[in-house]
């Protein structure tokens, strides 16, 4: 049986089951978690489904999910601006480069690790990105430091969200910002659609599903001094003028798809 990953606590409730998964709630610091966790050695070599070239990843791609990703990564840099204009940047779980490739044309020193041959080899060949499979704890043996650090849905993933954002806090330069977005357990979207929400509730891969609460919770036991929820609300192409402005509604009660925090050393 897993512990709660905060607290240690092991006293817990089921809150969903989804094939032999199990998702539990913390009974003490009110963390959900999967309690159950798979064996992890290849999944994430199927986790990015690339089927296609540098070329499709524009706003008017053929393929409306990259000019989804595209719009957001836009967005998610405009917001950056307002912290660090300039600086190195490090993106955690930079998969197939997506959104180094957007920080990169705009003053940014971009580097990436993940843990997929798979997206590192494109994110390379396709994009002529500097990036590398290697861990945080890498990168702390190597004395690196950086001006920015994102985590773009990646805190959900690992299995000790404290001890890799205390990891986070040691590469972060003293004047630093990291940015962390992560699905929303709390979110309109997971009540609705609970396991039919695969971009929210994926037990294969996601090991912690946070609310606001549980989030800075989290945060706070890392050691951040400072931290502040980020009101990004992602308009969508091909998305009604109703639905994109009922997500920033959503979003001012902390119940839109997604969390976004800044938070500083």
């Amino acid at each position: 049986m897993r512990a709660c990953p905060n607290c240690r606590s092991e006293d817990c409730k089921i809150k969903l089951t989804e094939e032999d998964f199990k998702i539990v709630k913390c009974s003490g610091c009110g963390l959900v978690y999967l309690q159950n966790v798979p064996e992890e050695s290849e999944i994430y070599e199927d986790y990015y489904e690339i089927k296609f070239s540098k070329d499709d990843y524009s706003i008017d791609s053929k393929y409306d999910y990259l000019a989804e990703i595209y719009a957001i990564n836009q967005q998610r840099l405009r917001f950056l601006k307002k912290f660090r204009k300039e600086g190195k940047l490090l993106d955690v779980g930079c998969g197939s480069g997506l959104f180094l490739k957007t920080a990169s044309e705009q003053n940014y020193d971009v580097y990436g690790i993940d843990v997929s041959n798979k997206a590192l080899s494109f994110a390379r060949d396709e994009f002529k990105l500097n990036v590398q499979q290697k861990s945080l704890g890498d990168l702390i043996k190597e004395n690196r430091k950086f001006d920015i650090i994102t985590l773009w849905h990646v805190l959900e993933h690992f299995m000790n969200p404290v001890s890799e954002l205390k990891k986070i806090r040691v590469l972060l330069n003293e004047n630093g910002v990291c940015f962390i977005e992560v699905p929303n357990y709390n979110s309109i979207k997971f009540k609705l659609l609970r396991k039919k929400w695969k971009g929210g509730n994926h037990p294969l891969y996601h090991r912690t599903f946070f609310t606001g609460k549980t989030l800075r919770k989290t945060i706070q036991e890392s050691g951040f001094s400072a931290t502040k929820r980020i009101r990004i609300s992602y308009k969508l192409p091909q998305k009604s003028f109703m639905f994109n402005k009922a997500k920033t509604m959503s979003n001012l009660f902390a119940m839109d798809a997604f969390l976004d925090y800044a938070v500083w050393r």
